[in-house]
């Protein structure tokens, strides 16, 4: 198992980096993310306001980038949406899907410009474990002679 240090977010990693953890396969299909994690064999789903922060926080901007494109584009205070942002980050990286990273922030465009104000709820993370068996499962070791996805069965 890998150590990953626990940083917290607020005002004194507000322009803090994250990088999403070397177990981690994400992708974005529209308002959501999905993200699995190979290592546990969990998988997240992160919609609207949350999916829209893991783009910005994963392609190395920081939380008050996040926290800046949630506020512009959605009707909300400033403060409501960095507390929400703060224990979002928090979160995902006691779930281990961001780990703090050294590197230097990198401008990014928000994943989506607001014409107008949309709907505002607070960013959260769904996680499933149905599945973890077989997202750990390792296809050429552990399998009979029927193959993947086809457990061998313990002696």
């Amino acid at each position: 198992m890998l150590a990953f240090p626990l940083v917290m977010a607020g005002p004194q990693n507000a322009q803090c980096v994250y990088d999403v953890s070397m177990s981690v396969r994400h992708d974005r299909l529209d308002d959501e993310v999905i993200a699995i994690d190979l290592e546990s064999g969990a998988y997240f789903a992160l919609d609207d306001v949350a999916a829209d922060c893991w783009s910005i926080l994963a392609a190395g901007g920081t939380v008050d980038a996040a926290v800046d494109a949630t506020a512009a584009s959605c009707d909300v205070p400033p403060e409501t949406v960095r507390n929400d942002i703060e224990r979002f980050v928090e979160h995902l990286v006691r779930v281990r899907l961001l780990t703090a990273s050294d590197r230097a922030p990198t401008l990014v465009v928000p994943p989506r410009a607001a014409k107008r104000k949309r709907r505002y709820e607070a960013p959260a993370i769904e996680r499933f474990d149905d599945l973890e068996e077989l997202l750990v499962l390792d296809p050429i070791h552990e399998v009979d002679e029927a193959g993947w996805p086809v457990a061998r069965a313990e002696k």
